[in-house]
């Protein structure tokens, strides 16, 4: 067990609870109404095609492709790094996706639309449905896990990706698909899953 990440990890995500609290109350209903108001506009529409990169359909293609292939790769020529780093990608996005599937039902909380139409906003725990699949948000759990795992493999790379799943957390609040504080919980989930994944598979070496 790395102690350091632990500690980490378990201080950051005091912090990201305290800032979740502050954004459930303060922040996400406002942000959530003047987005609102931009449906049909040009920023909407930019933000609706960002928001196809971390799409949970796209992502069950690739995921599957990445994991056939990185167990073939295996398989023929044995871990190699490459196949290392393959199997570590799709394998920190699959943590992050069962990790996330699971809090969306324990939560179960209303996503903006609810906010608009019912005027229902909080939680309905246990919920079956995706009405009330907001917290964290999906698509930003898949976005960070996978490019947070991408920088930790190309470390030059680190910052553009993280804008990049930056700009598609920020399109899931400006589409209303979900709130600001589903936004950070979902990118924290994503960022955790490819750490702890990360220092796995580096034995507890330092990355």
């Amino acid at each position: 067990m790395d102690r350091r990440l632990l500690k980490i990890t378990c201080l950051t995500g005091l912090a990201v609870a305290a800032l979740t609290v502050l954004l459930f109350w303060f922040v996400d209903r406002p942000i959530a109404f003047a987005c609102h108001r931009l449906a049909g506009g040009a920023l909407f529409n930019a933000a609706t095609y960002v928001s196809l990169l971390a799409d949970h359909g796209f992502h069950n293609v690739w995921l599957f492709c990445g994991l056939v292939l990185g167990g073939v790769l295996a398989l023929g020529r044995g871990l190699t790094p490459g196949v290392r780093g393959l199997l570590y990608v799709c394998l920190t996005v699959v943590a992050a996706m069962l990790i996330g599937e699971t809090l969306k039902w324990f939560f179960g909380r209303y996503r903006p639309v609810m906010l608009f139409d019912k005027g229902l906003y909080g939680f309905s725990w246990f919920a079956a449905k995706g009405w009330a699949h907001s917290f964290p948000s999906g698509h930003n759990f898949r976005i960070f896990s996978a490019l947070t795992a991408l920088g930790l493999l190309w470390p030059k790379a680190r910052w553009p990706l993280w804008v990049l799943a930056g700009m598609v957390g920020v399109s899931r609040v400006i589409v209303t698909r979900h709130f600001p504080s589903d936004i950070v919980a979902g990118a924290f989930l994503g960022i955790v899953c490819a750490l702890w994944a990360w220092r796995i598979m580096q034995g507890g070496r330092t990355a």
